[in-house]
C-alpha cells in the first residue's frame, strides 16, 4: 500500500519520506544507497538525487564497517545500538533498522541521522562546568595551590606507584616559621598574602612537572618528589628554604627579620617500597625531621636517616 489513510486524508509513504524532519537513507546490504530524503542534504551538501546508487562508504569512512556490523547483529536478530557519527563538524545520532522481506531475510536498512549538536554543546558545558568545580574541590582556595585532599589522593596514588616500580618517593613538609607571631603582629590578611606567596614561590622552586606542592594545612605545605631519593629531596628542600628567604617579606619575630621556613625530609627507599609503611607513616616521618629542623634553630633543613632512624641535619 502507497498510501496511509487518515480520516479522509491520503498521504502517499513517497511525501512522508520526504517530509521527515531528519535525514533519512535507505540503503541495501552492499551499502549502495537506494533512497534518501531531503534533509539528507545537510549532512555532506549533496541533494538526495545526487547521492542515490552511491556507495555510502564513499560519504564516512566508518560506513562500511558499521554496515557490516549492523548485518551480523541483524541476521542474529538482536537489536542494533544506536551510534553517534560527525559530518562537517555536526555530531548526529545514527539509528538504524532492517528491512526484511517477505521470508524474513535482511534486504536493507533504514538509516536515520539525528543532528545532536546542541546536546554535545551543552554535554561539553556541563562537562567543563564539573571539571572547574572538581579543580575546585581539589584546589586549595587561599593558597591556590593543591590541597590537603588532593594531598591525600596523590601521596597514596604515587606509594602505589613506587611500589611497582620500585622506584624512591620522598616528602618535604615544610612551616612557615613563628608564623602565629607573624599573624599577632601584622594582623591576618597579611598573613593570607604571606601564605599566598610562600605557596608560590616554594612551588616555583620544585623544578620538576611531576613534583607537585600541596598545603598541608594551616602554615604547613607538603612537596610530593617522586622518584627522588633522600639526597634529591634534600636539595629541592633547601631550593625552597632559599625561595622564601629571597622573598624577604618582613617579620620582626625571628632572627633574620625576614620569613623563613624550616623543612623535614623523608622517603622511602628502594628496598622500603612494597612494605606496610603507608601514606600516614610517611608523613609522619617527614613531620618529625621538620621538627628536628625547629629544634635546631629553624630556617633549615632535616631529614630522616635512609635507614629510617632519628632525623639528621640536610
Amino acid at each position: 500500500m502507497s498510501n496511509i489513510f487518515a480520516g479522509k486524508t491520503a498521504i502517499s509513504l513517497p511525501s512522508l519520506f520526504a517530509a521527515l524532519p531528519v535525514a533519512v537513507v535507505l540503503v541495501d546490504r552492499h551499502g549502495n544507497i537506494l533512497a534518501a530524503n531531503p534533509a539528507t542534504s545537510v549532512l555532506q551538501g549533496h541533494s538526495p538525487e545526487a547521492v542515490v546508487g552511491r556507495k555510502v562508504s564513499e560519504f564516512h569512512q566508518d560506513a562500511t564497517r558499521n554496515l557490516a556490523r549492523d548485518g551480523w547483529l541483524a541476521e542474529a536478530g538482536l537489536t542494533l545500538p544506536d551510534h553517534e557519527m560527525v559530518f562537517d563538524g555536526r555530531h548526529y545520532q545514527v539509528s538504524v533498522r532492517p528491512v526484511r522481506d517477505d521470508n524474513g531475510n535482511v534486504t536493507a536498512f533504514v538509516i536515520a541521522f539525528t543532528d545532536i549538536s546542541r546536546l554535545k554543546r551543552v554535554e561539553q558545558r556541563l562537562s567543563e562546568a564539573n571539571r572547574r568545580l572538581k579543580a575546585r574541590v581539589w584546589e586549595d582556595h587561599l593558597t591556590g595551590i593543591p590541597s590537603r585532599r588532593y594531598l591525600d589522593a596523590a601521596l597514596a596514588r604515587e606509594i602505589r606507584r613506587a611500589r611497582r616500580s620500585g622506584q624512591t618517593l620522598s616528602v618535604v613538609m615544610a612551616d612557615i616559621d613563628r608564623f602565629k607571631s607573624y599573624n599577632d603582629r601584622y594582623g591576618h590578611p597579611a598573613g593570607d598574602d604571606c601564605l599566598r606567596l610562600v605557596a608560590q614561590a616554594a612551588a616555583a622552586a620544585l623544578g620538576r612537572g611531576e613534583d607537585e606542592l600541596c598545603r598541608y594545612g594551616g602554615e604547613e605545605f607538603v612537596a610530593i618528589l617522586p622518584g627522588s631519593d633522600l639526597d634529591g629531596a634534600a636539595r629541592v628542600a633547601e631550593r625552597m628554604r632559599q625561595a622564601v628567604a629571597d622573598l624577604a617579606i618582613p617579620h620582626d619575630d625571628v632572627p633574620s627579620g625576614h620569613v623563613t621556613i624550616s623543612l623535614g625530609v623523608a622517603g622511602l627507599p628502594p628496598r622500603d617500597i612494597g612494605s606496610q609503611r603507608d601514606r600516614d607513616a610517611l608523613i609522619a616521618a617527614a613531620d618529625r625531621a621538620l621538627y628536628a629542623a625547629k629544634a635546631a634553630g629553624r630556617d633549615r633543613v632535616a631529614r630522616t636517616g635512609d635507614d629510617g632512624s632519628s632525623p639528621r641535619s640536610a
